[in-house]
């Protein structure tokens, strides 16, 4: 845990997309429109250097257990280490990578029995050492620590492994439904049946990368784990230095600088996944967007990173002159406003749908770009997952608050006057509304509080950063946020139980909230408890669409944007883009042309 550069690790969209309208033919298409990487062919060649450039800061952290965010993901989670399960490119089923197979599923779903590859060597300073199911199991115990990873996923994911606590603990956990029968053998047992664990979505995830306890225990202990500027690398690349057991300093400076070179004990035979073409691949951090637009575009050997899209005029002039060099890929996640449903008047189900009705949703498009930037939503799963046919496609399930992307004043009056509000206006004291101080988010936000007085609402708006907007006002339950217009959330992977669960779970409720509309419907829960269950992938994306439908009928959030991912390269650079991790690089499968 060493670093957070002060952002929250929900699973979200990483970029703040810019203020970006595009007056040529409306939408972006053709080059860059799909994610099989550049749209000029070319052979692979292995070799050279890339530069990453980023402007919010690079990782989280260097810590497996830790990783959560889209460029932990990207910059180290691909790149150094191997999982359990991963993703290639264009894949939206994981692909056994230290497993041999998909899981052998017996017990009525409640044993998952895995076999783990031989021969995958660690880096050194443990060259000889090979990865065992031990590991494996020692990595997801840890991952139930604080001081490891206090705001990951286990919770919803593992937490029906046999023996595993209900949360984060103090105390490394022996969690006795982790089996390791021999090195090369894994049994996971339940006490249901866990739909993400059969079909190994959420084993590949981080934390199933690999660490051995005899060798990482020691930097487990105490506030915060240490691991991170120690660990042993599987992946084809590790952080330059990190040979020696600690990671120096002039390989990575939080926020900065972080090198990766060649792992040594990597072998290309036994990965399913990865190339690594680059020798090198240096991560800089902090750059401002304008002036690294510029060198990467009109440069050489370099990517855009944990970055804003380019700005206004490189754009179009990608659009127009350098067709080669960018990407628009959905994300498969969205943008929605959230409304607090313990807070008055918005704990009434008629507000709610008059402030959906109200909503121009294309107008807030277009204050983040217009068409290029994503698709107009009608409800929660964006499209590409399962669920978002069953919960009505395109089109939506067809509430009339909901039905109209410019929205409707005279509609919106009409469910306040069924709230009680005689004359279709709000007449009570101020809400609270905490929005985004960076644009283009800003402006996104004042839109929202523009429309939103058209119904007699009045606000206390606070504009505060990026990084504190989550993790000191909307996830904080004691905060007593009544709107926030920012808010975003992106898959896990391809189940839309990822995208419903955290959101809409009254499990979820505590002091911090994934769960920042407080939603605690005991029909919504129950179907949510039920759907975990079901094992069988076309039940399963029935049950997610038709809670998808109940939230958008109770109108907890205002879905307005499924969103698209912007990514740009220099011209002698063929990327490789990722739709696991919603639409970024894969910089394995990247080279020089």
């Amino acid at each position: 845990m060493e670093s957070t550069n002060g952002r929250t690790r929900m699973r979200r969209l990483a970029r703040l997309l810019p203020v970006l309208v595009i007056a040529i033919g409306g939408v972006v298409a053709g080059c860059g429109s799909s994610s099989s990487g550049s749209s000029s062919s070319s052979t692979p060649k292995s070799g050279g250097t890339v530069t990453i450039l980023d402007a919010n800061g690079s990782v989280d952290s260097l810590d497996p257990g830790y990783w959560y965010y889209e460029t932990d993901y990207t910059e180290l989670g691909q790149t150094t280490q191997r999982w359990l399960y991963s993703w290639k490119d264009n894949s939206t089923s994981p692909t056994p990578d230290l497993a041999t197979a998909m899981p052998a599923v017996s017990n009525g779903g409640k044993t998952l029995t895995i076999h783990i590859r031989p021969g995958v060597h660690y880096s050194p300073p443990l060259q000889n050492k090979t990865v065992t199911s031990s590991d494996i199991k020692y990595a997801l115990e840890r991952c139930f620590l604080a001081n490891v990873g206090s705001d990951n996923y286990v919770s919803s994911y593992y937490n029906d492994i046999v023996g595993a606590p209900a949360g984060h603990v103090t105390t490394l956990p022996n969690i006795t439904g982790l089996q390791t029968p021999n090195p090369l053998t894994l049994v996971i047992k339940t006490t249901v049946p866990v739909g993400v664990l059969t079909n190994a979505n959420a084993l590949g995830l981080p934390c199933t990368v690999p660490v051995p306890e005899y060798y990482a225990a020691k930097f487990d202990k105490g506030a915060a784990s240490t691991y991170g500027m120690h660990q042993v690398f599987t992946g084809p690349y590790m952080i330059k230095g990190a040979g020696t057991g600690t990671v120096p300093t002039t390989s990575y400076q939080p926020g900065k600088l972080l090198v990766l070179v060649r792992n040594p004990s990597w072998q290309a035979s036994s990965d399913p996944v990865r190339h690594a073409y680059f020798n090198q691949i240096i991560i800089k951090g902090g750059n401002d967007p304008s002036v690294a637009s510029q060198q990467i575009i009109n440069g050489s050997d370099m990517m855009s990173g944990d970055y804003a899209a380019p700005p206004t005029p490189i754009l179009k002039q990608l659009i127009t002159q350098d067709k080669g060099q960018y990407f628009v890929t959905p994300s498969d996640g969205n943008r929605y406003i959230t409304l607090n449903d313990t807070i008055p008047p918005l704990n009434n189900v008629n507000v709610r749908r008059a402030i959906s009705a109200v909503i121009n949703k294309v107008a807030l498009r277009t204050t983040r770009g217009g068409p290029t930037l994503g698709t107009i939503a009608t409800h929660f799963i964006p499209p590409g997952m399962p669920g978002f046919a069953q919960a009505g496609g395109d089109a939506g399930p067809g509430y009339d608050f909901d039905s109209n992307p410019n929205g409707n004043l005279a509609l919106a009056e009409s469910y306040m006057k069924k709230a009680g509000y005689k004359t279709g206006k709000y007449t009570g004291a101020p809400l609270l509304m905490i929005g985004d101080d960076t644009p283009p988010a800003n402006n996104t936000a004042l839109a929202i509080e523009s429309e939103l007085e058209t119904l007699g609402f009045k606000f206390t708006f606070r504009e505060v950063p990026h990084a504190t907007m989550y993790s000191k006002f909307c996830e904080v339950t004691a905060a007593k946020v009544a709107i926030c217009p920012n808010t975003a959330w992106g898959k896990d992977f391809y189940d839309s139980q990822s995208m419903i669960d955290p959101v809409f779970n009254g499990a979820a409720l505590g002091p911090q909230t994934t769960n920042m509309a407080q939603v605690n419907n005991p029909t919504i829960n129950a179907q949510i408890d039920a759907a975990v269950k079901i094992v069988n992938p076309t039940a399963r994306a029935a049950a997610w669409g038709k809670i998808d439908d109940e939230i958008t009928d109770q109108a907890y959030v205002v879905t307005w944007l499924w969103d698209n991912q912007i990514n740009f390269e220099s011209k002698d650079v063929h990327g490789a883009i990722w739709d696991f991790n919603s639409g970024d690089w894969d910089l394995t499968n990247s080279y020089l042309k």
